[in-house]
């Protein structure tokens, strides 16, 4: 009977996952509070500050690497913003030649990768969470996005 019991409450317990990842995101998109929330409902850091122009902006760290989520096409009155950029860049030693970024960018997909001043670099991948969008496609591009910040770190031998 006990085994019944487990097996109808890790049932339930699993539909109830599949359900809040099936749940759809405002039309509206996202606050920060809310994607400050799904990061850390996933076991991730989320420090929720605002960035210059005072939007919502997170700091946050996957797989040793560090990277802040900002926030675009906002409506100031509702909190809610439209898109969301996943951004992190690498403070090298030497710097990188613009032919080896060049090559990151012809053989990958989805992470945009670029110099700074200093050479040193940058990868981005921008996200839509707006109009009939659901947290288990947000979970799908942030898969995308830790799994190509790590092919992007062993890329830089970072």
């Amino acid at each position: 009977m006990k085994t019944i019991v487990a097996g109808l409450s890790l049932a339930a317990a699993l539909m109830f996952a599949a359900s809040a990842s099936a749940a759809e995101i405002h039309a509206d998109g996202m606050t920060g509070a809310e994607v400050a929330k799904w990061l850390q409902d996933a076991g991730y850091k989320a420090e929720l500050t605002k960035d210059d122009g005072g939007d919502p902006m997170i700091n946050s760290a996957a797989n040793g690497a560090s990277f802040k989520i900002y926030f675009y096409d906002c409506d100031k009155a509702q909190l809610r913003c439209k898109a969301l950029q996943f951004s992190a860049g690498f403070d090298l030693k030497t710097p990188l030649t613009l032919e080896k970024i060049n090559e990151w960018n012809r053989k990958n997909r989805y992470l945009k990768a670029y110099l700074d001043d200093d050479k040193d670099p940058y990868v981005q991948y921008d996200v839509n969470v707006n109009a009939g969008r659901t947290v288990a496609g947000l979970d799908d591009d942030f898969g995308v996005w830790t799994g190509m910040l790590d092919d992007f770190t062993t890329f830089i031998d970072w």
